[in-house]
């Protein structure tokens, strides 16, 4: 048996480049083939234009960043991961065009030309790409199906004695980077932080019944508020607050001045507060309602999924504002016609949908067969067979967004710290079910026809 040092032809030391040869019906091949990249370079420039006060400066690598983009949303990666996997695995390069370049984005360049194109540019590629799919013969517009889903948030339950003890953690931290006026309060807030952490282990470890847990609320309630009104003192004071860190003290400060009588409401009467704030950080969340078995409540953003042919458009309801089903149900008809130029020859949605005005507003907008399934009494506005069919095309909605919740996609909880992120994570998750369905049909025309 050869010696463990003789096993190396190299010694101790090891190659570190290596000559790779790719196969051509590789995913991230053909996808690089398939993206019209100096259509989307054009988008991004303009983009970038219509959000930078000065144009002047170094320009982004946008072919090699939107390469990127590409490659996140067809993989469930990190930014780091993204760095990593372009830098060292030969697919990822060729997707991004750096196979005879030296340089290569890190984590935080990525992240940066992704929040510049911001959900708005990862909406408009994903349209554009849908147009694409339409050329191509992959995609049929006349059909569209739509329903309504939740993203949900990657945040803790948001009960009242984890939002008040959360409040205490973020201004004890603050404090320490803050100087001048803060310096006062700095011993004061930390004693009534230390008797928050004890009142917070007391209602998790030994309040066991509802009043025992409410009289440690109360007192956590009392004990937070003091912490509240040493901060307001301090920035009515006159104080400094031009700092980063002092800034965010004084935004954390105008939330918790609304978050409080939401908690006090909850504590005397036992019901949540209407439009309560369920995250310091992300106030735009709220509570969806969904009456789910084992999920009657859903945390985060509501957004309307329009299936059309088999591939997928999603737009965030209202602003992220909780709104009923009626109003997306023309909505989803609107951007269709605006993605298209048309609009569907057939349209389903659910009763959630159904109103007289509804029906009006899409007869207006010339949808033929308007499947939107009658509520109470009220009849198909198409025949039995057509609301049949239209019936099993809706059943398929569900299939897509169940899809888009895995975690190949990551439409729900994706690792953003913002609404800003997650809305991005959102659109890029439609971009990416449509990029790897496009390809898998591409491969499959391919197959068929080699046969």
């Amino acid at each position: 048996m050869a010696h463990p040092r003789q096993m190396s032809f190299y010694g101790d030391e090891h190659p570190t480049t290596a000559t790779i040869s790719i196969k051509k019906n590789h995913e991230l091949i053909e996808l690089c083939h398939l993206i019209d990249w100096t259509e989307y370079a054009e988008l991004a420039m303009d983009i970038r234009s219509s959000k930078v006060k000065s144009n002047a400066g170094k320009e982004p690598h946008y072919r090699e960043l939107l390469g990127a983009i590409a490659l996140m949303s067809v993989r469930n990666i990190t930014f780091r991961q993204a760095e990593d996997l372009i830098a060292h695995y030969a697919p990822a390069r060729y997707l991004c065009n750096l196979m005879d370049s030296t340089w290569n984005p890190d984590h935080i360049t990525i992240f940066d030309f992704t929040q510049m194109m911001g959900s708005e540019g990862m909406e408009l590629f994903n349209q554009k790409f849908l147009g694409k799919a339409q050329d191509l013969g992959l995609l049929d517009p006349k059909k569209l199906m739509s329903d309504t889903t939740a993203q949900e948030a990657m945040i803790p339950y948001p009960n009242e004695v984890g939002l008040m003890g959360r409040f205490s953690q973020l201004v004890s931290k603050g404090l320490k980077k803050v100087t001048g006026k803060f310096s006062e309060i700095k011993g004061k807030v930390k004693e009534a932080a230390k008797k928050v952490k004890n009142l917070v282990r007391n209602s998790h470890l030994f309040a066991k019944t509802k009043e025992e847990k409410r009289k440690v609320g109360k007192k956590l309630y009392h004990t937070a508020k003091e912490i509240q009104e040493l901060l307001k003192t301090c920035l009515s004071s006159g104080g400094d607050v031009s700092s980063k860190q002092a800034l965010e003290l004084k935004r954390l400060s105008s939330v918790m001045e609304t978050l409080f009588p939401q908690i006090l409401f909850f504590l005397e009467t036992g019901f949540v507060a209407s439009k309560k704030i369920i995250h310091l950080q992300m106030t735009e969340l709220y509570s969806i309602v969904r009456g789910k078995a084992g999920k009657s409540v859903e945390f985060g953003l509501k957004w309307g999924i329009s299936r059309i042919d088999g591939f997928v458009m999603g737009f965030l309801m209202n602003n992220g504002i909780n709104t009923s089903d009626k109003k997306f149900c023309i909505q989803a008809v609107k951007e269709h016609i605006a993605c298209f130029g048309e609009p569907p020859d057939t349209y389903g949605f659910d009763r959630g949908g159904h109103s007289q005005s509804n029906i009006k507003k899409l007869k207006e907008l010339k949808v033929k067969n308007i499947g939107v399934a009658p509520a109470g009494k009220a009849k198909w506005q198409v025949s039995e067979k057509m609301a049949e069919s239209i019936r099993r095309e809706r059943a398929q909605v569900e299939g897509v967004i169940g899809a888009l919740k895995s975690s190949k996609y990551k439409f729900n909880k994706p690792y953003a710290r913002s609404v800003r992120s997650m809305e991005i994570c959102a659109q890029r998750s439609f971009l990416g079910y449509n990029l790897s369905k496009a390809i898998r049909m591409l491969q499959l025309q391919a197959l068929h026809s080699g046969c």
